[in-house]
C-alpha cells in the first residue's frame, strides 16, 4: 500500500515543506482536478522535485487503471511549482487518488438535476506518518452552475475555497451541493420534439379536413342522385 499520497509525501521528503493547492472545476458531469506544490528554490533543488515529475501517478487507486495524471514543473519566481492535473468524468473523479486517499470517506452523488460533494472530517495527508507536516493546503472549487448550499470558508465570485491548517485538518469536512445546467443538447431535443409534434398535429389536422370534404361532397353527390 503506498504511504499516503505521493504529492503530500512528496513535501516530506525534501528539505521544507510545501504549500499545497488543490483546484477542481466542476461543469455538470465534467470534473478538472489540478494539484500544485509550490516549493522555494532556496531550500529545493529542481532536481529533487523532477525525480517525481517523472514519475507515473494514477489517476485513481485502481491498481488496473492505464491513466496517469499530467505531471509539469513550472518556474514561479522564488518557487518552483509541481502539478498534477487530469479531467475527470463522474466515474473517475469519483475514485480520484488525491480525493480518495487524503479524504477516505469522500464521496459524491450526481443525478439528472444535483451534484452533491461531501468529503468527510478528517484531512489525512496533513501530516505525514513521521510526524512532519504541510505548511498549508488550500482547495477550490470552481463552477458556473448553481451553488445550492455550501460550507466553504470564503466565496469569490464563482470559486469556493477552503484553508486546511494545523489547527483544523482533523475536523475539515467540505461539503458543496450543486444544480446542474439545463442543456444546449437538451433544448434542442426539446425543440425538435415541440417541432414533430407540431407537424404531426397539423398533418392530422388536414387529413381530418380532407376527410370531412370527401364526406360531404359525396353526401352531396347522393343527394343529387
Amino acid at each position: 500500500m503506498r504511504k499516503k499520497i505521493i504529492l503530500f509525501v512528496l513535501c516530506f521528503f525534501l528539505v521544507t515543506g510545501c504549500d499545497i493547492k488543490y483546484d477542481l472545476t466542476i461543469d455538470n458531469d465534467s470534473y478538472d482536478e489540478l494539484v500544485s506544490m509550490s516549493f522555494l528554490k532556496s531550500e529545493n533543488t529542481y532536481n529533487d522535485i523532477s525525480i517525481y515529475s517523472k514519475s507515473k501517478t494514477p489517476i485513481t487507486n485502481d491498481s488496473k487503471s492505464d491513466d496517469y495524471y499530467e505531471t509539469k514543473i513550472e518556474d514561479n519566481g522564488n518557487y518552483y511549482d509541481l502539478i498534477y492535473h487530469y479531467q475527470h468524468n463522474v466515474d473517475t473523479f469519483r475514485h480520484s487518488y488525491f480525493l480518495s486517499n487524503c479524504y477516505p470517506d469522500f464521496n459524491i452523488q450526481s443525478d439528472d438535476k444535483r451534484i452533491i460533494l461531501s468529503s468527510g472530517n478528517r484531512f489525512m495527508c496533513f501530516q505525514g506518518d513521521d510526524g512532519l507536516k504541510a505548511d498549508s493546503v488550500q482547495i477550490n472549487i470552481t463552477t458556473k452552475l448553481k451553488v445550492l448550499n455550501n460550507n466553504a470558508d470564503e466565496v469569490n465570485a464563482n470559486t469556493y475555497t477552503w484553508r486546511i491548517n494545523n489547527s483544523n485538518y482533523e475536523n475539515k469536512p467540505i461539503e458543496i451541493i450543486l444544480e446542474k445546467a439545463f442543456q444546449i443538447e437538451d433544448v434542442k431535443f426539446q425543440n425538435e420534439a415541440s417541432n414533430l409534434f407540431f407537424i404531426i398535429a397539423i398533418v392530422i389536422i388536414l387529413v381530418a379536413l380532407i376527410i370531412v370534404v370527401f364526406v360531404k361532397r359525396k353526401a352531396k353527390r347522393n343527394n343529387n342522385i
